[in-house]
């Protein structure tokens, strides 16, 4: 014998309750969804209203389309662009993560797993020199 609409949605809404893992009585605290009633509407004895179906959408996290028909009706749903933000993301912190090691390349001379830091060089006694001759020559044009 075929399924009927309202049988095919209780088996949806018991799936969605099981595999985001929960009970009728946590369906219960965060949907005030008597367990009892929850269990009419999963074995379909009873109809939910909209209400209810809007209710345990949010709490399954499944779009209100899929619960009424099985079937999304727009290619927009939240685990979808979840998804793809999630992949947006993954791809930045992949290209930060090239960026910094080609950084720490560079500062450790091309040696890799060098982590000693940057050293401020001190100037040799030539430059010493140099920048003291400098610095008297911009006195001498002073008037």
């Amino acid at each position: 014998m075929a399924k009927t609409q309202l049988e095919d949605m209780g088996e949806r809404l018991k799936t969605a309750r099981i595999n985001r893992k929960l009970t009728k009585n946590e369906v219960y605290w965060r949907t005030q969804i008597q367990p009892d009633t929850l269990g009419l509407y999963e074995t379909a004895q009873s109809e939910p209203d909209l209400l209810s179906l809007a209710k345990l959408s949010d709490t399954y996290r499944v779009s209100l389309d899929w619960l009424i028909t099985g079937f999304e009706f727009h290619s927009k749903s939240r685990l979808m662009q979840a998804e793809r933000e999630m992949k947006r993301l993954q791809r930045i912190v992949r290209e930060q993560s090239r960026i910094i090691e080609t950084i720490r390349e560079t500062v450790n001379g091309g040696i890799p797993g060098n982590e000693s830091t940057i050293r401020k060089r001190e100037p040799g006694p030539g430059a010493k020199k140099a920048f003291a001759a400098k610095k008297a020559f911009a006195g001498d044009q002073r008037v």
